[in-house]
């Protein structure tokens, strides 16, 4: 893999490059039509922040994923109340137009900054209060880059660069949104593993 100059999970900044969604939900990158097997499960994984939450909708059908579509709710400099709704509105729209069975989220982690863990948390819950009763899964930062590029200390450029080989996207990827499509595939091990993982705990108590 090549080697990528060492930035910080949540410090990267760029400029714009992928699909925003600012009206609440505007064109995001997807892949049309879609066709399923009976099977199959749809994951939405989403990145919240407070400037911006990033959102990616894998396919899961056998060991395969694929994205079927991604990009970012974008409300930097709205009032707070308004980048609440926002945010809330635009996961809304995201959970009736995909109809995910599932949905990942990364975890909250508290730093040294309050003021910014309080900001994060805010938009986190206007985000998880879209989702109704879909069932909800937490992932550590660490633990989707390990699930994702093997290695927990990866910065966003390698997570990106891995998206775009595991899920074969094309065109313009933001950071915020293959930062969600590394959540939602980090769920998607995670649920392959769930049946051997409990296989193993019945083998071990009989």
């Amino acid at each position: 893999m090549p080697r990528y100059r060492s930035k910080s999970w949540r410090a990267f900044r760029p400029e714009s490059t992928g699909a925003d969604v600012t009206a609440p939900v505007a064109a995001a990158a997807s892949i049309e039509p879609v066709r399923l097997r009976a099977d199959a499960c749809r994951i939405l994984g989403l990145d919240p922040g407070s400037r911006r939450t990033g959102f990616g909708v894998i396919a899961v059908e056998g060991p395969e994923s694929r994205c079927l579509a991604h990009g970012r709710i974008e409300v930097e400099g709205l009032p707070v109340a308004e980048r609440l709704a926002r945010i809330h509105a635009g996961v809304a729209e995201l959970v009736a137009q995909w109809a995910p069975d599932e949905v990942a989220v990364e975890r909250v982690f508290v730093g040294r900054n309050v003021d910014s863990a309080l900001k994060l948390g805010q938009a986190r819950g206007a985000a998880l209060a879209a989702l109704g009763g879909l069932e909800l899964a937490e992932y550590a930062p660490r633990a989707v880059k390990l699930a994702t590029v093997g290695f927990g200390a990866a910065d966003k450029l390698q997570v990106a660069h891995m998206m775009r080989a595991m899920l074969k996207v094309e065109g313009k990827l933001t950071a915020d949104a293959a930062d969600a499509l590394a959540i939602a595939v980090c769920h998607a091990q995670h649920r392959r593993l769930a049946p051997l993982q409990a296989g193993r705990a019945a083998g071990g108590r009989g």
